[in-house]
């Protein structure tokens, strides 16, 4: 009597372009999405914690409105904020321009670190961000895959108006406060070695800058114009970060709050 014919059971394991390796049974799971396989086809799909996360911003946004200013460090008098900080739009990124004097000792200090009488900070993806002429797969490898990031700073000797001709800047004013929480929010985001030190990436995009490695994770919809958003709200701004996702929205949010800050002619006149 032949030998009964036993099914094989083994899974034959196939590749599911941007999947990742899953077997005709099983689970598979992705940056965004997971889910189960059923002989190879998606029996469930559920969103994984980076969907969750981005859905959840989104919909903080919508419930959340325009944010107002923090009175404490952003007064309503203009007189009692006299720092100039200047935001500035280059290309698809909106950066922030301080005078290097401002910034104070919480800054942190490196050999690579730009000396000027201006510094323009910016936070970005670590390959996207630094390469001259990035590819469509290193934009979409940016959107989608969180992934290291970087922070860029550029010392100019000149106003942001003069060394980034034709780009839109907007001069803001902030309290002494207010820059002291803005310089810490920026240097927080500074990865450090075992002695406290920024760690240095690669040489930046302009003569006299520097890229650094950075913390936290890049990944839509926490872009870069939304960490300059961040960084103003920290100083107090009335500024909503999650509505900065790009660098338009950015300096619409600042140039409605340096309206506020225009005396009209009436006025002055009185």
């Amino acid at each position: 009597m032949p030998a009964p014919i036993t099914p094989n059971t083994a899974t034959r394991k196939t590749k599911s372009p941007g999947l990742g390796d899953a077997g005709e049974s099983g689970l598979f799971r992705c940056n965004f999405f997971s889910g189960i396989l059923i002989q190879g086809k998606p029996f469930a799909v559920f969103p994984s914690s980076y969907a969750v996360m981005a859905a959840a911003i989104l919909l903080v946004a919508c419930l959340s409105g325009c944010l107002g200013p923090v009175t404490e460090l952003y007064p309503e008098d203009v007189e009692e904020r006299p720092i100039p900080v200047y935001i500035v739009q280059v290309g698809w990124h909106a950066g922030l321009v301080v005078e290097s004097g401002h910034l104070g000792d919480a800054f942190p200090d490196h050999e690579m670190m730009p000396e000027a009488e201006y510094l323009k900070i910016g936070w970005g993806d670590d390959k996207y961000y630094p390469d001259p002429d990035p590819s469509f797969w290193l934009l979409l490898r940016a959107t989608f895959w969180p992934s290291r990031s970087v922070l860029h700073v550029v010392g100019m000797d000149m106003p942001a108006s003069d060394y980034f001709a034709g780009s839109d800047v907007v001069t803001l004013h902030l309290s002494a406060e207010g820059i002291e929480k803005l310089t810490g929010f920026v240097s927080r985001y500074f990865r450090r070695d075992d002695d406290g030190k920024p760690i240095y990436h690669t040489r930046g995009r302009y003569g006299n800058s520097a890229f650094f490695k950075a913390r936290s994770r890049y990944y839509f919809p926490k872009t870069s114009n939304v960490w300059t958003a961040r960084a103003l709200r920290s100083a107090g701004v009335p500024i909503t970060p999650v509505y900065a996702i790009t660098a338009r929205n950015v300096m619409r949010q600042a140039k409605k709050a340096a309206r506020k800050d225009e005396v009209p002619e009436t006025a002055e006149m009185r």
